[in-house]
């Protein structure tokens, strides 16, 4: 499956890109894959939000993308917490 992430706090980021991603994938992965490909520092605190038609949600880094209700093709917003 693919989610597609954008960096909302950074300009250079400005629009989703697609990451592939597994629905047994556990948030924190999905945010390290996130963090490695855009070299995001590890020093700053983040959020992952899942953007649905029934509204935002924050994913849980600890549970996995399908116990977050991550579907594939989902957008995924990456904020500063």
């Amino acid at each position: 499956m693919f989610v597609w992430v954008r960096v909302t706090f950074d300009d250079r980021f400005l629009c989703h890109q697609g990451v592939p991603a597994e629905p047994g994938m556990k948030g924190k992965e999905l945010l390290d894959v996130v963090k490695k490909m855009w070299e995001l520092p590890d020093n700053r605190p983040y959020r992952m939000v899942r953007i649905h038609p029934n509204g935002l949600k924050e994913i849980e880094l600890e549970r996995t993308l399908r116990e977050n209700g991550v579907r594939d093709g989902d957008p995924v917003d990456l904020d500063v917490a």
